[in-house]
């Protein structure tokens, strides 16, 4: 086919791209990106290897897989013919960044106290631990402690989550392969969760937007209640965060004191059915359709605790309705809400999430052409 006749397929979400917002914001990021992506080449993918938490085998005692974010890489590597080039690589979150949300008493003991620390972690063994120890292979780095050159988990995927909110502007869309902790909150941690990274990548993008991010839809399908995001919303009296959420509101973390946060609260119970979820989810959207409008991003936590047979989440939803959902919600950004899209991964603890992960990113990016022109693959014509 002569090129001048060839027809190019191009990302469904290119034409969502800010670029004002982008030549405003690429220089704010370099605490969180050591450099602005190359959208010739690489992908709003972003994903660290240090987001992986392998601690001697304690671990394993949450039901957490929390070496899940590697498999999925290598997957989508395999999969989808993903180059690691492609990938972007976050920092870490500095004590700055975090202190724009958490208290410094907060901080304080999330950074020095084991008990803190496996209270969030909900590893009950790491109160006889050294907290240097927990401080090595979990949360903060090493500087002044006597390992000076190890690795943070739970910050990198605070940068992670700060990064892909700003990679969308740019792209349309960014996922972030990990992050989506959001049962923290300004004064306090849990669920696995040690830091707010959604409510602290929103605020910080709509800073260095200059306000032109400024109304954000947050839909949060992950099977717990969002609390954490919900209660820093009340606290910061926001009431720009649109907050849709749909839980099994008869687990933890039962926070009542954070629902009038919630915009349209979808209250399920233990062992919903993927077409009755599927069914709440659509009336959901489309009231948020209706009655906020088009914001300036969609906010998606996609945590995959809904499947059938999770242990926390007990719900009794299917795989393909778990894509669908996904599916579902990218189209409502697309075609309702005409707002770029970031997505973290956030909750799910059943032996097939990381693959289920990989299966829905990977349709996403077959039914979105998210691997088409302009989102970090050259263009080819034939």
């Amino acid at each position: 086919m002569h090129p001048s006749t060839a027809t190019i397929k191009q990302c469904a979400f290119l034409h969502l791209r800010k670029p004002s917002v982008t030549s405003t914001i690429c220089n704010e990021y370099k605490d969180v990106l050591d450099s602005w992506p190359d959208s010739k080449h690489q992908l709003p993918l972003v994903y660290s290897p240090k987001y992986n938490i392998t601690f001697f085998g304690i671990e394993k005692l949450h039901p957490f897989d929390s070496a899940k974010f590697g498999k999925i890489v290598q997957a989508l590597q395999t999969q989808c013919s993903i180059k690691s080039s492609q990938f972007v690589t976050p920092k870490e979150a500095d004590l700055q960044m975090l202190s724009d949300v958490h208290t410094e008493t907060y901080l304080n003991k999330i950074l020095h106290s084991s008990w803190t620390v496996a209270q969030v972690t909900e590893l009950a063994p790491l109160v006889s631990l050294p907290n240097w120890l927990l401080q090595w292979r979990v949360i903060s780095p090493m500087r002044h402690h006597v390992l000076p050159h190890q690795i943070s988990p739970m910050r990198y995927h605070v940068g992670g989550t700060m990064a892909a909110a700003g990679l969308a502007m740019e792209y349309g869309w960014a996922i972030n392969l990990g992050g989506g902790m959001h049962h923290a909150y300004s004064s306090a941690g849990m669920g696995w969760c040690p830091f707010d990274d959604i409510y602290l990548a929103v605020r910080k993008l709509r800073k260095v937007s200059g306000g032109e991010v400024k109304r954000v839809l947050y839909i949060d399908l992950d099977a717990h209640q969002g609390n954490g995001v919900e209660r820093d919303k009340l606290s910061h009296k926001d009431e720009d965060l649109i907050i849709l959420d749909v839980f099994n509101a008869g687990i933890f973390p039962k926070d009542y004191e954070a629902n009038p946060a919630i915009n349209i609260a979808v209250e399920l119970r233990s062992g919903v059915s993927g077409n009755s979820y599927l069914q709440h989810l659509e009336e959901a959207l489309t009231k948020a359709g209706q009655d906020f409008g088009q914001p300036d991003l969609v906010f998606y936590n996609a945590g995959t605790d809904v499947l059938t047979g999770d242990p926390l989440g007990r719900m009794d939803v299917d795989v393909q309705s778990v894509m669908k959902r996904d599916e579902m919600v990218w189209r409502h950004a697309l075609e309702v809400a005409r707002a770029p899209i970031v997505m973290v991964l956030s909750g799910g603890y059943s032996k097939n999430s990381a693959a289920v992960v990989t299966d829905s990113i990977r349709n996403l990016m077959e039914k979105f052409d998210l691997l088409s022109k302009g989102c970090g693959q050259q263009s080819h014509v034939t």
